[in-house]
């Protein structure tokens, strides 16, 4: 059973992608802040994070920022950024960091299940985002 985290400070988005993903069967854990992300992030392990950018105490992609410099011993095998942005800098960024990003605002919860298989299965190639 894969092991995803969930990072996302919307407790109503958090819940929807946690019981979307727990109903396929997945092993779900959750933080709502940077620093709860970081910690969990640092005891590796996670099979897909799914890491909000704009969350309080540390951005997401600080906090992949932190875990690239300091790797956990048990590697997080793919970190996807949540965000409601579609360009600019922080997609380069989270692009640089992350397998790939997710537009929240345009995610189903059929989109968010099918994206999760994709990057579990490994498949980072082509679109990296839902658009």
């Amino acid at each position: 059973m894969a092991k995803i985290l969930i990072v996302e400070d919307d407790e109503l988005l958090r819940e929807v992608y946690a019981d979307t993903l727990i109903d396929e069967g997945y092993s779900i854990d959750t933080a709502q802040d940077g620093e709860e992300a970081f910690t969990k992030m640092s005891q590796g392990g996670w099979d897909l994070v799914l890491l909000d950018i704009v969350i309080p105490k540390m951005s997401g992609l600080d906090v992949a920022q932190k875990i690239k410099e300091t790797p956990p011993t048990i590697p997080n095998k793919s970190i996807v950024f949540l965000t409601n942005l579609d360009k600019g800098e922080e997609i380069k960024t989270a692009l640089e960091l992350g397998q790939g990003y997710l537009i929240k605002s345009q995610i189903t919860p059929g989109d968010l299940v099918e994206k999760a298989k994709t990057y579990l299965a490994g498949d980072t190639t082509g679109n990296p985002s839902v658009v």
